[in-house]
């Protein structure tokens, strides 16, 4: 399929999180390649997102949004007699279809050189019927599938993700791990694409370049305060090695579920100073400086239940820091044997285990940090797009 027109389909552009910082870098990779870009949201955004992209065009969109069963809580205050929940259903059907027309309209007003990059699964399952061929007006559609074949986010969501797979042009994984293992149970062809690396000014360059020669004892993570994130386990690991190597320090940034967020800062409390001082709990990062605080630091970690393409893995190598995780994806599993340090199992004893030898071998340490400026190309912006366009190329019209 020749494409011109690209449009990056979100739930919510202003979700932190890798997918959001994905599909910004994506955008600016496909305009830069020459592509007509633009953004699709089913619903507006929200919060304080530092790299929030404005939507062109929002699904669910105003204020409206709150008298309907899209906001959930309504199933909480049902009402007396649940007449509240009674007249948003009816509400919900007449708004579900003005927004079907909206919609019809808008995706009949791209042109047949486009195609519609998903990467969510409720946005992806309202187009499924757009996405069905008799529908389709030349558009393609492509799907992909940002964590790992085994995350919670595919065993919630068979009967979507199964739909998806039938009437999408093109179904992508992160690895080819996990392309092997959808295309096993979708039973059609399943594509792998990396996750792209985010552009860096001249300048900004310059800047992180030098920061990253003067490395400092800092294991840095970055991304969501999540359940599955695995942020106590990476606490525990960094207080079990913390008395053999008293100069280190251990950095948490992002933002997320506060009761995590508050479950490492009871912890964190109940230490004694000295050590509760050298673990540092802040805020989100924009990317420039979610850049400079991985060139300073001399480790990233991860400890999640489940990834697709950790950012923090790709982000680390371009300015030499290695990464220390759990085997919690394909990409992971093929790249940090090398590149860094994979613990043999998701526990707390196999990560101290790792991050005691990241953390002791300066010299080992050393040449895995070269070996991730060497090998980090694989990850740019412009070589992704390449890898795309093949994609684009397997869909026929």
């Amino acid at each position: 399929m020749k494409v011109k027109n690209i449009v990056i389909a979100q739930d919510r552009f202003s979700l932190l999180g890798g997918i959001t910082t994905v599909n910004r870098i994506l955008g600016r990779a496909f305009e830069e390649a020459g592509y007509n870009v633009s953004y699709l949201a089913l619903y507006d955004n929200m919060g304080d997102n530092p790299d929030t992209v404005t939507p062109d065009f929002v699904i669910r969109s105003g204020s409206l949004v709150s008298k309907t069963t899209h906001n959930k809580l309504v199933y909480n205050n049902p009402g007396p007699l649940g007449v509240v929940l009674m007249a948003k259903k009816g509400f919900t059907a007449l708004w579900d279809r003005y927004n079907a027309v909206r919609t019809s309209r808008y995706l009949r007003s791209l042109g047949k050189d486009t195609v519609i990059l998903t990467s969510m699964t409720d946005i992806a399952e309202y187009l499924v019927d757009y996405a069905r061929k008799d529908q389709k007006q030349g558009v393609g559609y492509l799907y992909e599938f940002h964590s790992a074949f085994e995350s919670f986010h595919r065993t919630t969501r068979e009967k979507a993700l199964q739909d998806i797979g039938r009437y999408y042009d093109s179904f992508i994984a992160l690895s080819e791990g996990d392309a092997r293992l959808f295309a096993e149970w979708l039973k059609r062809p399943v594509d792998a694409v990396y996750n792209p690396n985010a552009f860096i000014d001249p300048e900004v360059q310059k800047k992180v370049l030098e920061v990253a020669q003067q490395k400092k004892p800092v294991i840095q993570y970055v991304g969501r305060y999540g359940a599955e994130k695995g942020l106590m386990h990476i606490l525990e690991s960094f207080i079990a090695c913390a008395q053999e190597f008293p100069e280190w320090v251990l950095k948490f940034n992002g933002s997320g579920s506060q009761e995590v967020e508050q479950q490492i800062k009871d912890r964190v409390a109940s230490l004694e100073l000295a050590l509760a001082e050298r673990i540092v709990v802040g805020g989100p990062l924009n990317s420039e400086q979610v850049l400079e605080a991985y060139a300073e630091a001399s480790l990233t970690i991860c400890a999640s239940d489940f990834e697709g393409g950790p950012m923090s893995l790709q982000e680390g190598m371009r300015v030499g820091t290695p990464l220390v995780s759990y085997p919690s994806s394909y990409l992971l599993l093929d790249y940090l044997p090398e590149f860094g340090y994979l613990a043999d199992e998701r526990s707390v004893e196999a990560l101290t285990k790792q991050l005691r030898l990241a953390i002791g071998d300066d010299e080992l340490r050393a040449k895995k940090s070269a070996l991730c400026v060497e090998k980090s190309s694989i990850f740019s912006p412009e070589h992704i797009v390449r890898c795309w366009e093949k994609v684009f190329e397997s869909i026929h019209r």
